[in-house]
């Protein structure tokens, strides 16, 4: 039996805050990160609604500025945008017109979000 000390390796969890830089369009409370590739900055969320007869309000398109640059699978360290776009409707004419007025509307907001992620990326459109 030997006299000297054992010692042990234990992987431990360390938790303590951690300042990162934050662009000037995120809007993110940044409440919790469990590791430092789960941080992400998020801008607000603009939406596209259209209102029609039969189903009411529907949101035809949300988008939102975002990045990741300390992300495992892909590190982004320049902002992307956030596109969803969710349409499944059956119309009739004037629903059908309201539709399209949206989309019309949608297709301008989203040109104006291209505009500005481009300029934040330092990129010509």
């Amino acid at each position: 039996m030997s006299t000297q000390p054992r010692t042990a390796t234990v992987p431990v969890l360390v938790v303590k805050a951690l300042e990162v830089d934050e662009p000037d369009w995120c809007t993110d409370p940044h409440t919790r990160a469990q590791f430092k590739p789960d941080i992400t900055h998020n801008g607000p969320t603009s939406t596209t609604d259209v209102v029609t007869a039969r189903y009411g309000r529907i949101q035809v398109l949300e988008t939102q500025l975002t990045q990741a640059p300390h992300g495992e699978r892909q590190p982004e360290p320049l902002p992307l945008l956030s596109i969803r776009v969710d349409i499944d409707a059956t119309v009739a004419t004037e629903d059908g017109q309201h539709l399209a007025q949206a989309l019309r509307i949608a297709a301008a907001r989203l040109d104006r979000a291209l505009d500005e992620l481009a300029h934040l990326r330092g990129e010509r459109r």
